[in-house]
């Protein structure tokens, strides 16, 4: 079974452990004035309980960092040496950055996915073709419109996706009536007939109705 990959939450989660470590090794630091005055009575043992709290740190440290390359080992930057990665504050540095890298990464995914639907839906579109009528005008127009809207979607930049994200509508309309129309209410019904008829006339709206429509 393969590992599944980090996600921008994984490395929010070890901001806030970074954070709590730095809280506890400033805590541990302040008590150190304590401990080297024990040290300055001769003879006296340092206190071991503050010993056991330090060791621990300093393991949650190692720790913490090899997490913090091991994800930055799955992102696209330079991963560091350990050596380069000495304090709380260099981790810091570094996870904010993958987190930047991450939500960038995740934006692009978010907006491939959107594109590859929006092609796919519009694809069944162009596939139509009427039972009765081969040449049938309304369906030829409207799927001249879809071949147009899969020119754009191809064509545009991720930023775009909310430009042509609403011209997607009547095209989900029309299959939703062709797909759907032993579920839908009579209300979603007359809403979804007249986006189709709206968009591409009623002639087209009247053919889904009567299922006159079907794949090629």
């Amino acid at each position: 079974m393969s590992t599944p990959s980090p996600t921008v939450e994984t490395a929010r989660d070890l901001l806030r452990r970074n954070a709590d470590l730095a809280t506890w090794l400033a805590d541990l630091g302040t008590r150190s004035a304590e401990a080297a005055r024990a040290l300055a009575r001769p003879g006296a043992p340092p206190d071991r309980d503050y010993l056991d709290e330090l060791a621990d740190a300093v393991r949650e440290f190692a720790s913490l960092r090899d997490e913090v390359l091991k994800l930055a080992g799955h992102s696209s930057l330079a991963v560091p040496s350990p050596g380069d990665l000495a304090s709380t504050r260099e981790l810091d540095a570094l996870l904010r950055t993958l987190v930047d890298e991450m939500e960038k990464q995740a934006q692009r995914a978010a907006a491939n996915r959107a594109r590859r639907d929006a092609l796919a839906l519009l694809d069944r579109v162009t596939a139509l073709t009427h039972r009765d009528d081969p040449r049938f005008g309304a369906l030829a127009a409207c799927q001249s419109q879809a071949r147009d809207l899969q020119s754009t979607i191809a064509r545009s930049a991720d930023s775009e996706r909310a430009i042509w994200t609403p011209a997607l509508a009547p095209f989900a309309a029309l299959l939703t009536l062709l797909d759907g129309q032993q579920a839908l209410t009579d209300d979603a019904w007359a809403v979804l007939e007249d986006s189709v008829a709206e968009t591409f006339g009623r002639s087209l709206a009247v053919a889904a109705a009567r299922r006159k429509l079907a794949p090629r």
